[in-house]
């Protein structure tokens, strides 16, 4: 009974979709991101952790891959950090959809990456987007996140 009381309270928060913005480049949103744990800005990722995230979309066009990236944003400052080289491969992490992506394709990609961070304390922008083929964004968006020590 216990057991279901606490699911029926922290289930919701797990797979409800995270509140998004846009990216400066204009570029289309996802339909839906859902990052778990985190229903609302900003998300609070710790040190050490995992920032376990799904989004949706239907493609705007086709490609034969996509490349995927991470950038975190301290105000306009672009704090460096690159995604590991095989999280990169976007098309290795659909949990629907395939490449090549067709037009009007619906996706879900997933991301599962170690959150590392030099400094704990402060809220970021984390920037996550997908280009096709020529390096032109297929989705973007951006959410605020906390960081704090483990």
């Amino acid at each position: 009974m216990k057991v279901c009381l606490l699911l029926a309270v922290f289930l919701p928060a797990l797979i409800s979709a995270t509140p998004v913005r846009p990216c400066p480049n204009n570029a289309p949103m996802p339909q839906e991101v859902r990052v778990a744990g985190c229903s609302a800005e900003p998300c609070i990722v710790q040190i050490g952790g995992v920032v376990d995230m799904d989004l949706d979309f239907v493609a705007a066009r086709a490609t034969n891959a996509m490349r995927a990236s991470l950038d975190i944003f301290l105000g306009d400052f672009r704090v460096p950090y690159e995604l590991p080289a095989v999280q990169q491969l976007a098309c290795n992490f659909l949990k629907i959809g395939s490449c090549p992506v067709t037009q009007g394709e619906f996706i879900n990609y997933h991301l599962s990456t170690a959150a590392v961070a030099p400094f704990a304390g402060i809220t970021v922008d984390l920037q996550v987007q997908l280009v096709d083929d020529n390096g032109v964004p297929l989705i973007c968006y951006r959410s605020s996140a906390t960081i704090v020590a483990a």
